[in-house]
């Protein structure tokens, strides 16, 4: 039986992937600029730099101005987090604690969001590890933010569950050794061939403990 379950946030735990690219939508619309992407998938599992990158890929001092630009108009559309949680979410994390299975969030957000959603949520007493990209030196699909979320529950790569949505997250995990199920996208395709398995709902997750 698996011992910890470690999962990814953003379209996992939260539906917040389409909440965030219709807001980096709307602000390019708004300074009538043409993004060079206008495909959610390209946008799924990454870093807030590489989102960036891909946004602004030429002009390094552009991009560094429409990023502050940015943090002001997010300030002003804000996420509500709670409005957004995964509705298995609270039942699957107290069926969890039952069978006393550790739990971790491995996430490529910044940190403050990741407690934010905790917090908005009522989810922090459930969470024995929290790991944000910031706190490693490799972004997914670099195996390091898993390897740490292992040692920091302290288990085995075997008695580790990873949860994940995207391709980047599905191939840290893989190369962490860990078993992976990747949580469906009904509203977009995103290769997850990579993963061990898929589920539908979150709560599949305890038939594969």
């Amino acid at each position: 039986m698996k011992q910890g379950v470690i999962f990814d946030m953003d379209g996992v735990l939260v539906e917040t992937e389409h909440f965030y690219f219709k807001r980096r939508m709307q602000f390019f619309d708004e300074l009538k600029i043409e993004p060079p992407t206008r495909r959610i998938q390209d946008f799924v599992g990454l870093t807030n730099d590489m989102i960036w990158n891909m946004l602004v890929p030429k002009n390094k001092e552009r991009r560094r101005a429409l990023k502050e630009e940015y943090v002001n108009f997010s300030k002003k559309h804000e996420v509500c987090f709670s409005d957004l949680l995964n509705p298995s979410v609270r039942e699957l994390f107290n069926k969890l604690k039952d069978k006393k299975v550790k739990i971790a969030i491995a996430s490529s957000s910044e940190k403050k969001y990741i407690l934010e959603m905790l917090e908005q949520c009522k989810l922090g007493e459930y969470a024995d590890f929290v790991i944000s990209g910031e706190e490693c030196k490799q972004s997914k699909p670099d195996p390091e933010i898993y390897i740490k979320a292992v040692k920091a529950l302290d288990l085995s790569e075997a008695e580790v569950l990873a949860v994940e949505d995207s391709t980047l997250g599905i191939r840290a995990a893989k190369s962490a050794g860990i078993t992976v199920c990747a949580l469906v996208q009904k509203n977009y395709d995103i290769d997850q061939s990579e993963a061990d398995y898929e589920i539908n709902d979150l709560m599949e997750i305890l038939t594969q403990l």
